[in-house]
């Protein structure tokens, strides 16, 4: 773990960074991708597939996707869903949750997706399409055929409830102070909270500990998407684990989303405790 995620650590959690008991891999075993060989809805020269059955599915909230590779080369797949009415409700990238490994590109490996809806959706019809690219340091990433196919969509709607201060600059603040006296400890400056609420896809309830802490991350954006990859409950013990690029100052950043994220988890009822069970950074 380097210096940055240690630092993080150190202002807003009261223990250690400790390893996920129950952490899923990003990559499924080779028996997955036997069974959508048999089934399945491909791009050209078969670079990317899913599940047939996924063509016409009612999409939910977190959206959960298999990917097949059929590639030895480094690819990453990004995903947009839209409504029929042409309103894009979520796109993004497996680069931006740092889906699948980083070397041994095994041919048929599959991707476990996972990601929040936050638009709402406008009609019960829409598209998912997919978009492979692949990388080498040659050309860099350039884009391979997709694949589109008809979904439908949810239009209900659910709230989730985060907490902000009433007075940003007064956390800013806190943080620098902190950073600058190289204090340890959790960090819990004593701050006024508001709350704030934003309507998303009607969301799986069961997921409310995940969407709440993404919802922090999408309010509070950095310069580059950090995101939330799995996240469960223990008694009254909400456990996340975070995946995001890093840049130069990303340490003040992970401060304040850290803070936002704790006491948004802790309003939720039952939750007392909030520990980061993981923290990937990668990129600069």
């Amino acid at each position: 773990m380097n210096l940055f995620w240690r630092a993080f650590g150190s202002l807003i959690l009261s223990g250690a960074v400790c390893a996920p008991a129950n952490a899923q891999s990003h990559t499924k075993p080779t028996t997955a991708s036997a069974r959508m060989r048999q089934d399945a809805s491909c791009t050209e020269a078969r670079i990317i597939c899913v599940p047939k059955s996924e063509t016409n599915s009612l999409i939910s909230n977190p959206f959960k996707l298999d990917v097949q590779v059929n590639s030895d080369a480094d690819i990453f797949v990004a995903w947009e869903i839209r409504d029929s009415t042409g309103q894009v409700l979520e796109s993004s990238s497996t680069y931006d949750y740092n889906v699948g490994p980083t070397e041994d590109f095994t041919l048929g490996r599959v991707f476990h997706i996972v990601a929040f809806i936050f638009t709402p959706s406008k009609s019960s019809r829409g598209t998912l399409t997919l978009t492979p690219s692949r990388y080498t340091i040659q050309t860099g990433g350039v884009n391979l055929p997709g694949l589109t196919i008809p979904v439908r969509l949810s239009t209900a709607k659910s709230t989730v409830t985060t907490l902000e201060p009433a007075n940003p600059a007064e956390l800013t603040n806190a943080v620098i102070d902190r950073m600058d006296r190289s204090q340890g400890g959790v960090f819990n400056p004593r701050l006024k909270l508001v709350e704030r609420k934003t309507e998303i896809m009607r969301l799986d309830q069961t997921a409310i500990i995940g969407a709440t802490v993404e919802a922090v991350l999408r309010l509070s954006p950095g310069q580059s998407p950090w995101h939330i990859t799995h996240w469960r409950r223990s008694g009254s013990t909400a456990h996340v684990t975070l995946v995001g690029g890093g840049w130069t100052g990303s340490s003040y950043y992970g401060a304040e989303v850290g803070y936002l994220m704790r006491k948004s988890a802790l309003h939720l009822p039952g939750i007392k405790d909030l520990v980061f069970d993981n923290l990937h950074r990668f990129g600069n």
